[in-house]
């Protein structure tokens, strides 16, 4: 076919062209770029220095000194200018904060008669000789009040009381949670009749007595003893349920309490320095491993740990070790054991005390163990007549087969009966064979 010789081309392009002629226009501008860049002379900075042989050096520096500070304090006129007005409201009155303890020494002043409060895991490091002589020299009269008694078996509580009361009337109480092991904690019930206060009756009984006029009670104590726990019990024993924002609170005609408890201010140096410095001793815990062992007796570790029989308290650390399989190097670990001990004593799961050297004197007397006698602590955990709980289980039974056949023990006439149908069975099984043969 002969084209028309007039035709004229398209102005349409290839892509592979267009892009071609893109690349090349970029590349291009990079170039220049790269050259303007190169061409513009960049600003020499002038440097503050002034070199030593310049003349009127001195007068140069304090003249650039003073017009920095002209300049810093416009600047200052200036934003305070800018900034607008704003209306304040007067600010409130602080409220006067409650104070949870005071010095021992204040409520010795302040108070007619002085209720100390002792742990009776550990009394000794409780007592303090220089108390006990600013007691004496001003002439007040002492109750030691022995708190946490569900923690210590009987006997020990017994040896502590015939110790201390040789001093001052002392009195057991509880005035703390009981540690309940897992069993009964999933048994609400044995939780409420287990955790409740006891041995406040026998001490107000005492203070109504021997109080002829009205006087001024205080507590004091050393730190963690249980003070505030030990007024809120007082104040239960009288029918309060809540002390009141002042100081005092009148319980009677004849006392009035001090709400606030006294801290006398020592430094333990025994087991309960290492219940409060628990943070300290975690970190090495060796060094206070056999001072622990002697504190916790071979019954609790046996059953909090179910342990087999062991010598105690030098086998302790061994025993645990094979128990939980703590080993470095092939030789027990008594670094892990002391960290498995400490993180017992924290939790409050394991129970410790210290016991005396002393024989039994004179025991709790009747009339306060009868307040206390449920929260006793009489061995691996708290022992509750079996009266006081009242469990029904519960199964369901499933459905039986046909080829499953039961037979109870207990009663023979249903095993006669069993045994009679497993008979019938089988001779109309053998007929229906021959039936089926025929």
């Amino acid at each position: 076919m002969v084209k028309a010789f007039n035709k004229k081309e398209s102005k349409r392009m290839t892509c592979h062209k267009k892009y071609k002629i893109r690349k090349k226009v970029r590349e291009h501008n990079k170039k220049l770029a790269k050259s303007l860049k190169n061409t513009i002379k960049k600003k020499k900075k002038i440097s503050g220095n002034i070199p030593n042989l310049a003349p009127f050096k001195e007068e140069m520096l304090l003249e650039a000194l003073n017009q920095k500070e002209a300049e810093t304090q416009q600047k200052l006129l200036n934003k305070k200018k800018k900034q607008p007005i704003v209306v304040t409201k007067p600010k409130e009155a602080v409220k006067a904060t409650v104070v949870k303890t005071i010095p021992a020494s204040i409520t010795i002043a302040q108070c007619d008669l002085i209720i100390w409060v002792i742990d009776v895991r550990s009394p000794m490091e409780c007592f303090s000789d220089e108390v006990w002589t600013e007691i004496t020299s001003a002439k007040k009269s002492v109750v030691f009040v022995l708190n946490k008694i569900d923690l210590v078996p009987k006997h020990v509580a017994d040896q502590w009381y015939s110790v201390i009361s040789a001093k001052s009337p002392t009195f057991v109480m509880k005035s703390t949670e009981v540690i309940l092991t897992e069993c009964e904690q999933i048994i609400s019930a044995l939780k409420a009749t287990v955790a409740r206060f006891g041995g406040v009756k026998s001490l107000l009984a005492y203070l109504n007595q021997n109080l002829t006029q009205e006087t001024k009670v205080g507590v004091i104590g050393g730190p963690q003893v249980g003070k505030s726990c030990v007024i809120s019990t007082i104040l239960k024993g009288c029918g309060r349920t809540k002390a009141k924002r002042t100081s005092e609170t009148k319980l009677s005609e004849k006392i009035r309490l001090a709400t606030t408890p006294g801290l006398i201010e020592m430094k333990y140096s025994g087991i309960l320095g290492v219940v409060s410095n628990m943070h300290q001793y975690m970190n090495h815990p060796t060094e206070v491993l056999s001072a622990l062992t002697k504190c916790i007796s071979k019954q609790d570790a046996m059953y909090h740990f179910t342990l087999p029989d062991y010598q105690h308290p030098a086998g302790l650390p061994d025993a645990l070790a094979i128990r939980y399989n703590l080993y470095y190097n092939k030789e027990p670990d008594h670094e892990a054991v002391g960290r498995l001990v400490l993180k017992q004593l924290r939790d409050r799961k394991l129970k410790f005390y210290v016991a005396c050297q002393d024989e039994i004197k004179e025991g709790i007397p009747e009339e306060q163990i009868q307040d206390v006698q449920k929260l006793l602590y009489q061995g691996d955990a708290l022992k509750l007549n079996s009266s006081q709980l009242s469990i029904v289980i519960t199964k369901k039974e499933k459905k039986k087969r046909r080829n499953e056949m039961d037979v109870d023990e207990e009663n023979d006439d249903d095993e006669d009966e069993l045994l009679e149908s497993d008979d019938d069975s089988e001779e109309y099984d053998e007929e229906d064979e021959e039936e089926e043969m025929c």
